[in-house]
Order: C-alpha cells, then structure tokens, then sequence
C-alpha cells in the first residue's frame, strides 16, 4: 500500500527523493548500461565518517571499475559530484581517486594549480547554476575548503599527466 501511495504521490511531482538522491540519480541511470554505476551508488548511500575501511575500499574498487568513457567535459562532469563527496568523508583517499578531477583538467590544458583549484570551483559554480543538486553540500563544503589545501597533491597529479603524455 504505502508504494502504491508513492508511487502515486509522485505522478503529481511530490516525489520526496532527498538531495543526495536528486545529486546521485545519474549514477542509477548509467547503471542501466554500467552496472559498475548503480552498485556505487549503492554503497555511496552507505557512506559517512564511520564507514569501515573495507566498505570505503569497496566503494573506491567500484568508482574504478566504472570506467566511463566520454569526452574530457564529460567525464570531468560525471566524476565531479562522486569524488568531491567522497573525499568530504574520506579524504585518505585523495591519492586513488583525486585524478578523476585533474586529468581531464589537464588535457584541455589546465596546467599550473592555482588554475586547476580556479577551473574546478568554476565548473562547481556554472553546474550549480544550471542544477543546484549537481553537488552534495558534503561536495561542495569539501571544495571550497579542502581542495585549495591539496596544492601538493594537485601538483603530484599534474606531475603524472605530464609524465603520461611525455611516455
């Protein structure tokens, strides 16, 4: 009964899906084609600051896994709302996920990390515009707070696109 009420409360746009749920939707959509995605979804739903260290591995192992093959916009654009939400609860995870944001950065020429730092919180701001569920407030604390303090991890993750593109 209360899913036939659900279901039909919705029909009339009283769809009571919460923020993380509007900002994460797209990964239930791609998980149609990528099931890699929608099982992220699923254990991002479980993420907070107690998650074990073996469901966070697991959460980490599947955003790779995902592998999803766009332009450099694009891809930047999928990967922005799930890494800056993960790394607002597990910032120990900056070295294995932190490159889904600069690589594509860095092949449409963005180089020095001042710059980098500026084009991301630009992306952040035209996205919010055109969504304001395009990041998670965990997502948008973390950048505007902590990602102007990985200077040297931007810099080590622009170090390995140079050395990428040089081999």
């Amino acid at each position: 009964m209360k899913e036939t009420i659900q279901r039909f409360t919705s029909l009339f746009g009283n769809n009571k899906r919460t923020s993380f749920e509007k900002t994460f939707s797209y990964l239930e959509e791609v998980g149609k084609i990528l099931p890699n995605s929608k099982i992220c979804f699923d254990l991002l739903k479980k993420l907070d600051f107690q998650t074990t260290d073996l469901e966070s591995d697991a959460l980490i192992t599947i955003i790779h896994k995902i592998q999803f093959a766009s332009n450099t916009n694009s891809y930047f654009y999928f990967y922005f709302p799930l890494v800056s939400h993960v790394l607002h609860y597990k910032p120990q995870y900056e070295k294995e996920i932190l490159k889904y944001l600069i690589a594509p950065n860095f092949a449409n020429g963005t180089s020095e990390i001042d710059e980098m730092i500026s084009v991301i919180k630009g992306a952040m701001e035209f996205k919010l515009t055109e969504n304001k569920f395009y990041l998670t407030k965990e997502g948008l604390y973390w950048i505007l707070n902590e990602l102007p303090k990985l200077e040297k991890q931007i810099q080590r993750e622009i170090d390995v696109c140079w050395k990428e593109l040089e081999d």
